[in-house]
Order: structure tokens, then sequence, then C-alpha cells
């Protein structure tokens, strides 16, 4: 927990302050006079927070941006506190989001293990319910004579009877409230953080903890040692001579356009580190950017920073669960503090600009414009496939080496900077930096020791890949002085591939590559690095074949032969890439997050984000680099469709098509499997078209391929299905297409319910017409239950007149219900406690009168005189007569038209009695969600806030109830929701 200079962390003192802070005052450029009402209030909110001691805790992730207004004065505000150093601007920043998250009605420090009220008067019921049956259980037995008093009336085996099944409806209803609760709590947690949601889905938050003594000894040996490289080698000599005449690196100012664009590029609400700073609140208090810039350079010049800046604090997360809670089988990320975050990402941009003309081209594990692994693996199987094409000879080795990150010497990364001339004052920052790195480890969000960091670099750090980079890149320039490598058929030389700290070595013969090998040990030892080599491999190719050896004698052991692939970069390879092996991992793995996203309970429309996001990219990342048959492809749609429809979220008759549209346009906007692989393969041959003028191996890619034959033409749209289209072509003319969709995109239903909604609406459901006229199965079409019109989805929905009476009914009021509550609010008035409570006929106040299907009196004679609402506002003198329909979706704009006439005499003759203003709204909204262009309009006339979505949503869901309508005498789609209780009622 931050506090002025110093960080204390838990179980550990206040450490001691490092030297003062020579600071930079802002300039106040606002007085107190010159702020606004709220703006003064702010700034008194947060100098009373900035004398106050305030332990740290994590702030809230807000779920709506706060109003431009509220930020302006903030940053007004805060441009009248003036901070004298960096530490006193990360006090302020932490004091002022604070107060920003309390005024926007955010609880902090909050105790989120407590049980909600529900939930305590649930179990209270269950326990005295078991101790009921108890008592009844040992009555039957005879050894008691107390009876409960609520059963006295009933013989003990009906008692008993009863009060079990009173306690299985308690239990039953205790399971569904937290089924209902925790489905609650994912998606709105996906529709924020999904990557929390994935880490839970891979097991991350039921983490074993390893053991604490061995976890801090284990660490400890590796960071705490004091490592250092061989400054005498005779490379390293070669080296600084080869590197005196660069220039060095001009002199280095942040300036409030670097603040901006580093702030611009940093993640919103990553974990914060210790002093629990989201980069939210940098990108949001504008009004620091000139004093952060001003204080970072001053702590440049003075050439060190407070010790809390580089303060981390690290969670260890497993590799392998097969391994077990072993320490070596952890992870190390460190969360650091925001603002050195910025600081760091700055000087990395800044390293990285004059470290562009030195870094060698076969390292992509940083720079721009660069597919990364991706390159790598097409460099790859370019050299693979000249090998089998030409018989050529050809030998790799694959490096691995133990722990890289962490066992990288300090004094060798700062040797490094030397040589390649970094600006001086980045050297002396980052060497006295370094002296002050120290971390809390943590396990289950549990501190398990606090480490100093005298070797190796953090794991989250946006500086760190760079500066393991420099200290790598001169590996690049002695493995390039050697000679030795293989050669394409075009004359390009490739000897060695980089990405970070993974190793491809390649040679034309068995003695040039175990010499690359001995390079790269000696390179290592030298540097302080040493090889991991129960992962090391190497592989003898001759005329195009795999031989066998005996593989390479090193002084630290042996490094053997591959046996069977050795999987580098994700891909399995030997002598180039095992593409079956890969596409049948890649397969299995993305068909097993289906199933797992399927079942969760998050609603439609994030289960189909959460394929996209999550599944998916397990294809794309091979798609491009090996190849992929069509049938396969197709095969895994299959599969996915299959699944889809196991789990009730495709109907199996459904549009194909449609399922891979675009939600805004309609469809349920899955992205398929051959859509992924062919846009990836489309996006890494651009990339080798754009780089094969400057980069040869590419270009020999090029050649090596063979030309594809031209794709087809592409399939027409779901809209234009004779069947699956015929809903969208009956609203076109009527509806507001792009609203009548948004019921998909935003009223978060169950994927069942989409399904069941959309399989109506492309006539995918059998109803007696389908099956008489398309399929041909029976010969009378006529609705099952009033046996007069044919029974096709129309009719069903909003034709049949033996569901008038109680299932249209029931859907038109849940629609008017909603309406109604939300003028109740806007008067003050009562609302109904439930959406099922029949609302009172008569609610009045000063304000204002509520009349709910109520018979109007009036002197001349009206027939249409009881519309559903009418509101009078006694202050304002007008009086809103409401109606609301659900018809057909072809006949929105009739039956709105109706509505209209239908109260026009009703209107006139409340204006002459009443002595008010009258409006006559129409509320109708299609029976499978079609909307009029004119909705919008007539829901603002009406007092409070009702939303389109939210009458669309209840009528989609009254007419979901319909096709589930318990008079059906056979189901034609099964809810997979329902198996485990006893359904609802047969679907038509």
């Amino acid at each position: 927990m931050l506090r002025q200079g110093g960080v204390r962390t838990p179980g550990q003192g206040e450490i001691s302050s490092p030297p003062p802070e020579i600071g930079y005052i802002a300039p106040s450029a606002i007085g107190e006079g010159s702020l606004s009402a709220r703006g003064t209030d702010l700034k008194n909110r947060i100098m009373a927070k900035l004398e106050t001691w305030i332990p740290r805790s994590r702030l809230p992730r807000l779920r709506e941006v706060p109003s431009e207004g509220l930020l302006d004065d903030v940053n007004a505000a805060l441009r009248a506190i003036p901070t004298t150093t960096i530490t006193d601007t990360n006090k302020l920043i932490y004091n002022t989001a604070t107060v920003i998250s309390e005024m926007l009605g955010y609880k902090l420090n909050s105790d989120k293990g407590q049980y909600p009220p529900w939930r305590r008067r649930l179990e209270g019921k269950i326990k005295v319910a078991r101790r009921e049956v108890s008592q009844l259980t040992e009555l039957q037995k005879g050894a008691t004579n107390k009876v409960p008093k609520k059963y006295s009336k009933l013989s003990i085996p009906e008692a008993l009877e009863t009060a079990k099944q009173r306690l299985t409806a308690l239990a039953s209803r205790l399971r569904r409230y937290t089924r209902e609760i925790e489905g609650r709590r994912i998606n709105q947690l996906f529709s924020t953080e999904p990557a929390k949601v994935y880490s839970q889905w891979q097991g991350n938050n039921k983490r074993t903890a390893p053991p604490r003594l061995e976890t801090e000894q284990y660490w400890k040996s590796i960071w705490e040692k004091d490592a250092t490289h061989n400054g005498n080698a005779q490379w390293l000599e070669d080296l600084r001579a080869d590197h005196s005449d660069l220039p060095e690196q001009g002199p280095v100012t942040i300036t409030v356009a670097d603040i901006q664009e580093r702030v611009s590029s940093m993640k919103s609400w990553t974990a914060p580190g210790p002093d629990m700073v989201h980069a939210y609140w940098l990108k949001k208090l504008t009004a620091l950017h000139e004093r952060l810039a001003a204080q970072m350079n001053q702590l440049l010049v003075n050439e060190r920073h407070p010790e809390w800046l580089t303060e981390g604090r690290t969670v260890l997360i497993p590799k392998d669960p097969k391994k077990g809670p072993v320490p070596s089988n952890y992870r190390p990320i460190t969360c650091l503090s925001t603002t050195w975050k910025l600081l760091s990402g700055i000087m990395s941009a800044k390293m990285n600009r004059h470290m562009g003309q030195y870094m060698s081209g076969t390292q992509k594990g940083i720079g721009k414009n660069t597919r990364g692994a991706k390159h790598q693996l097409l460099v790859d199987r370019t050299i693979s496939r000249d090998c089998k094409t030409r018989l050529t000879n050809l030998c790799t080795a694959w490096i691995d080496y133990k722990k890289a990150y962490d066992s990288m010497p300090h004094s060798w990364i700062l040797e490094c900077l030397e040589l390649y001339k970094i600006n001086g004052t980045l050297r002396a920052f980052i060497r006295n930096s370094m002296g002050m790195w120290r971390t809390t480890l943590e396990a289950n969000s549990k501190p398990i020791a606090q480490v100093t960091i005298k070797c190796g670099i953090y794991q989250g750090d946006a500086l760190s890949p760079l500066l393991f980079c420099i200290g790598l890149n001169p590996l690049s320039e002695i493995i390039n002085k050697t000679g030795y490598g293989y050669r394409l058929q075009n004359g390009a030389v490739v000897s060695h591939l980089l990405y970070m700290d993974d190793i491809k070595l390649y040679a034309k013969s068995e003695r040039d590559i175990d010499s690359l090998i001995h390079t790269t040990r000696l390179y290592s030892n030298d540097i302080g690095m040493s090889f991991g080599l129960e992962k090391c491999s190497r592989m003898v190719s001759k005329r195009g074949k795999v031989v066998r050896t005996e593989g390479i004698e090193l002084p630290e052991g042996n490094i053997a032969d591959i046996e069977d692939s050795y999987k580098y970069l994700g891909i399995p390879q030997a002598n180039g890439n095992h593409e079956e092996a890969a596409r049948k991992a890649a397969t299995t793995k993305y068909l097993q997050r289906v199933r797992q996203v399927l079942r969760s309970q998050l609603n439609g429309k994030n289960k189909i984000r959460a394929i996209n996001t999550y599944a998916l990219p397990v294809i794309r990342y091979p798609a491009g680099v090996i190849g992929w048959p069509k049938e396969e492809i197709e095969a895994t749609d299959i599969k996915t469709r299959k699944l889809l429809t196991m789990h009730g979220g495709f109907h199996p008759k459904s549009s194909t098509l449609r399922l891979y549209a675009k939600r805004k346009e309609g469809g349920r906007g899955l992205v398929s499997v051959s859509t992924t692989v062919q846009d990836e393969t489309t996006n890494i041959q651009e990339y080798i078209r754009k780089m094969a003028p400057t980069d040869r191996v590419l270009s020999e890619y090029l050649r090596q391929q063979k030309p594809k034959k031209e794709e087809g033409d592409e399939e027409p749209s779901w809209k234009d299905r004779p069947l699956h289209g015929m809903y969208h072509r009956q609203i076109e003319e009527v509806a507001d297409i792009q609203k009548s969709y948004q019921w998909l995109d935003k009223a978060g239903l169950k994927d069942s319910t989409e399904a069941l909604i959309m399989a109506a609406q492309e006539q995918a459901l059998s109803t007696r017409s389908i099956e008489a006229g398309v399929y041909h199965t029976r010969q009378d079409p006529r609705c099952r239950l009033c046996k007069d019109a044919p029974e096709t989805i129309q009719h069903i929905t909003a034709g049949c007149k033996m569901l008038a009476g109680k299932a249209y009914m029931e859907r038109h009021n849940q629609v008017a219900g909603i309406v109604y509550r939300n003028i109740c609010a806007e008067y003050n008035l009562e609302v109904p406690r439930s959406k099922w409570e029949m609302p009172p006929r008569v609610v009045e106040n000063d304000r204002a009168k509520i009349l709910w299907d109520f018979q109007i009196q009036t002197d001349k004679m009206v027939v249409a005189n009881q519309p559903d609402i009418v509101v009078v506002d006694k202050q304002k003198k007008t009086a809103v007569v409401i109606d609301v329909a659900v018809p057909n979706d072809s006949n929105i704009r009739k039956k709105e038209h109706e509505k209209l006439e239908k109260y026009q005499g009703l209107r006139e003759e409340l204006e002459r009695m009443w002595r008010v203003k009258v409006t006559v709204v129409p509320v109708v909204i299609g029976a499978l969600g079609a909307v009029t262009p004119k909705l919008g309009e007539w829901l603002q006339q009406i007092p409070g806030i009702t939303s389109e979505i939210s009458v669309q949503k209840s009528a989609v869901l009254g007419t979901a109830k319909i096709l589930q309508d318990p008079q059906a005498p056979r189901p034609l789609v099964e809810d997979p929701s329902l198996k485990d209780k006893p359904p609802a009622g047969a679907c038509w």
C-alpha cells in the first residue's frame, strides 16, 4: 500500500525511503475563483483525501464512462492542485480516481464474500425444513412425541411427505436462484472483461498454490544470485572493436505528445501494480500529462527514481497442470505500477527507434510491420520445401534456454546498451533502476515472499522484451560471421531464426551445425545463461531424408537427435511441419473450447462472441502457415453446428447462411472456420507479397507456391432463400429493418430462445402447413387447435382464436406492463412489485392519474372507449391514450394506422369533457420482433423512459412462450436447458 514516498506490503515494514526526489511544481493555471461549483467541490474532496492516509485497495472497474462535463471539472480541479514530485502526482491520481468512483456510486472496500439477504433467508428456511423432516422421521419411528406445529393436523405419513417435498422445493429454488445469479454475473463480467471468463474456463482461478518455503528458495536462487558476464571473452573484445565507431543515441526528452501516445496504447483495465492505479485514469486525467512529462524528465536527469516505482507484484501462473505445484512449473508475471509502465514504455519506444538500425533481421520477437512468429514459420517452411524439392542436405538444431528471462545478468544488459550506444542518461537511469528492482511473489492472491531482482528482468514490463532482445542481438552478429547456413535456390542464406529466446539454427552439414551449436553455447555461457538440454534437439537430413545420428556431446550433457517431432513456435515439425498433426491438434482444441462455451451460462450473443474470440484463434494461428484441406474445414464447421444444435443454440433446419451473417443484419454473428482460414491465408499472402521485394527468403516462398484455382461465385444471401428469407421480404416494406433485428444485439436472450425465434422467422419449425406443403408428410394443413386456418407460423403467433384469450393476452399485458411501470416511476406512483402482478385499474396522486384497461365514460357513445393505458398529467393538462398491439409482423404498419383511427373519437370526447390536450399513442410490435419506423417517436410521447428494446424483447419472449404452449400435443424443438427439470410445456 503506497504511502508518500515508500511502499508498504503485507507482512513487511515501511521500506527506507530513497534520497529526496528533486521535483517539479506544475503551474497552477486556474485559481479558486475560476473553478465551477462542482470543480471547487471536487478539489476540496481530493485535497481532503490527500491529507488523510488511505490504505490503497484495488479500485472498481467503471461500467460506464464518466460524462465529459464531470471529467472537465475534474481536470480543472487538478490544475489547481500542485504536486512537487512524481510520488505526489501518483498519490493525486489514486485519490482522484477514488473520489470519482465514489461520486459515481461505486462502493470501495466492499465485502464481496458476504451472502445476499435472499440467500440467507432461503438457507434459513432450508435449515428449518431439515429439522422438521428429522423430527417427523423420529416421530414415525416412535422415538419422540413432539410434532411440529404446522403439521399437527396431518397424519404422520402425510406430514412427513409434505415436509420432504417442501425441503426439496426450497433446495431446488436455492439452486435455481444461484444459477440465475451466476448467469448474470458471468454475463456482466464477460461484457467488460472476457479474458477473466476465459481464464476461469482454463482453470486459472483454481490454481494449486506452490509450497511456500520451496517457492521462496527457488526464486531467490534465480533472482538474487550475483551473476555477471565474462567481460574478457575474445568474441566480446572483437564486438567492442566493431562497435566503437557507432554514433551514440541523441538526447532523450519526454514530451507531452510522448505521454499521450503511450497512454493511448495502454490497456485501460489490466491488473494494476502495487500503486493500484489503472491506466484508464491516466487517459482521462489529461491535466496531469504536462507535469508527468516534466517530472519524468527530472527523473532521467537525476538518473534515479523513488523505490516504489519499480516494486512489483509477481503472480505465479502454472504452466503444465500435469506437473503439479512444483516451483519450477510456474511462470512469474509481474504487475508493475502504472506510472512505471508509462515511463518504461516511452523509454522503450525511444530506444527501439535507435536500435532499429542495429537489431538483427532474424529477431522477430519485437518490431513493427512484421507477423512475428508466423514470419519465422514461413521462413522455416521455405527452407524445408527447398530441401525436399532439390534433395539437398539440411541440418537444423532447436535451442532452448533455461529460465531465459530470469537468468540474463544485469551486467550483460548494461554492456549491450553500451555496445549499441544507447543514450548515456538512459543507461545510467536503467543501471540505477536495476539496483532497486524488487517484487512480492503471490499465488492465489496470497503473498509468499519479497524478492530482490539482481539477475533477470521482469515479465510484464514494456521495456523487458527490448532489453532481452538487445542482450541476444550480438549472438546474431557472431553466427552471421561464421559463414555457416543453408543456401536456398535463389542464393539466399539462412543460418538462424530468433523469436525472443526461441532459437533455430540451420546448416548444410553435420559439422557446420555442431559448430553453430558450440558457438551458441560459448556465447550463452559467457553471458551467464545456460541451455535447457531436455528441450534442445537436433536433426540431420541428407538428400531430403532424415537420418539418425548419436547427437552432439556438450560439457553440460548431450543434445539428442529429434525423436518424432519438435514443437517450434506452437507447430510440431521435423523436416518441415507435421501439418496433419498440427491440424488435428488445433481442431481438437477448438472443438473442446466450443463445448466449454456452449456449456456455460452465457447468453446467446455472448456465446457466439466467445466462440469467435476464444475458440477460433486456435484455428487462426496455424492457418496460412500450414495447408488446410477444404474437406476438413467443412467437416469442422458441420461439427460446430452439430454442437450448437445439441446444446439448443441452433435449430437443425435453420438457415446456415444466416448463422454466419452479422447480427446487425439479422444473423447470429458466428464466424465460420472456413472464413477464418480463408481470411488468415489471404492476410498471410498479402504480407508475403508486400515483403518479398526486400526479403529474398519470402521471395523464394512465392516462387515455390503453386498457382491456386480461382474461387467460385459467392454464396447467395439467406434473404434470397424461398423459405428462410420469406420473413425478411415480408417486413422489408413495413418495418425498420435495423431496429427489427436489434433484439439480437441488445436483448441478451438465451441461445435456445434466439434459435427458436429465428427458426420461426425462417419457417423452419414443423408446422402442419409446412408438413403438408413442403415435406408432404401429411394432407391436412389446418391448425391443430382451432381447426380453421392453415397452421403457419403467422397463424400460431398471432392468428389462432384458441390462443387469443390467454396466450396472446398474456404477451400483450407483459408489453403494456413495461410501459405502465415506467409511467408510474416517472410520477412517483407505486410500481407493481412483479411483472406478473396485474396493475390496479386506477392509481393517482397530486401529479397524475393512470388508468389501466379502464372503460372511459363519455357523453357521446364511443365504441372504442377502453384503451390499455390512459395517463392524465394534472399539472400540464395533458392526457395520453396508449394502446398496445402485437400482431403479425407483416401487419404492423396497418395495425398502427388502425389504432390511431380507432381512438380518434375517444380523443375528441376527452378533450371536450376533460379539457386537456389528448394524444393517441399506438405501441405496435410484431410477434417476431418487427418494429415500425415511428415506434421510437411514439415512445417518446409517453411519460417516463421506455426503450424500444425493452418492449421488443418482451414481445419476442412472449412469442417464444407461445411456441412452447402446453396445449400443443407434441414438441417440434427441444430446449436442452429443460432436460433436468419438468418442461413448461411442449414446443410447437
